[in-house]
């Protein structure tokens, strides 16, 4: 396989669209090769937007599937103060609107896989864990935000829990750098050069997505569809450890362990790889 094959590079969107969505529309990026085999929906990770996942997205339509990105709310072209969320359950009713306007790109009864990195990936897998999951035939699991790497003091959670209650929308930095990210210098450069990228965290939104760690890690065992797990073992961000635990609970997980890689794997020098295993996920539906 040719190194262009491995990586194909970005690619256009066919189209910049809108979904409808019950606190507003959101931003997106759909993705359609001819007579297309299925949709993927891909979900981005924190403080980061869907144009960074247009090279996911060629992989995808290389393999003859259409795709929707979207940016979360609070993230990218999509309204909301930045990384900000009242409940994690807008972000559940978002993934629900945005799963419907991924199915309209393809023809009815055709398949759909869900796609999430990071904190996209603890969205998709809160919404299968769900009492209501999404009809979607696979989930493709990218280093998920399930827990730290590095353990949150617990005067930060306790002061973080009062922020939340008297003033949700109160900000610290992330602490996202470039290089924890991947070891592609290029992609680093590109990762601090994109205005859309944000710096810091809310109060509320680290108590909700805290509070969505815990119930995945509780609920894991309802999900009912194949899932495959691509985590960085390398990944100074969110912690290998805890998403091998889960995937362990979780039936039908095809956990890959992606030696020496960091916290994007869709952006690490030797992505070709992960990306073969998109391709076989898809091949296989």
């Amino acid at each position: 396989m040719g190194a262009m094959t491995a990586a194909p590079g970005p690619v256009a969107p066919t189209k910049t669209t809108t979904i409808d969505a019950p606190r507003g529309a959101l931003y997106a990026e759909a993705f359609v090769p001819p007579s297309p085999k299925g949709v993927v929906l891909i979900t981005h990770g924190y403080a980061e937007h869907c144009g960074r996942y247009r090279e996911v997205a060629h992989v995808i339509t290389n393999a003859g599937w259409a795709a929707l990105s979207y940016d979360c709310r609070g993230h990218g072209q999509s309204p909301g103060d930045r990384g900000y969320i009242d409940r994690f359950d807008v972000y559940l009713d978002d993934f629900a609107a945005a799963l419907a306007a991924a199915r309209a790109l393809v023809p009815a009864g055709s398949k759909a896989i869900a796609l999430g990195h990071s904190h996209g990936g603890l969205i998709t897998l809160r919404a299968l864990c769900d009492d209501r999951p999404p009809d979607v035939a696979h989930a493709i699991i990218s280093s998920p935000y399930l827990a730290l790497k590095k353990p949150v003091p617990g005067w930060r959670k306790f002061l973080a829990r009062g922020m939340s209650r008297i003033a949700p929308h109160f900000k610290e930095k992330n602490g996202i750098v470039a290089t924890d990210l991947t070891h592609d210098v290029e992609k680093q450069r590109e990762h601090d050069a994109d205005k859309l990228n944000f710096d810091i965290a809310t109060a509320r939104w680290f108590t909700e997505s805290t509070a969505a760690q815990q119930y995945v890690a509780e609920h894991t065992d309802r999900i009912r569809v194949p899932t495959t797990w691509l985590v960085g073992a390398a990944d100074p961000l969110t912690d290998a450890a805890q998403s091998r635990h889960v995937a362990g609970r979780t039936p039908g997980a095809d956990y890959h362990d992606l030696a020496g890689m960091r916290h994007e794997v869709f952006n690490e020098t030797d992505r070709g790889s992960v990306f073969a295993h998109v391709t076989r996920v898809l091949a296989s539906n």
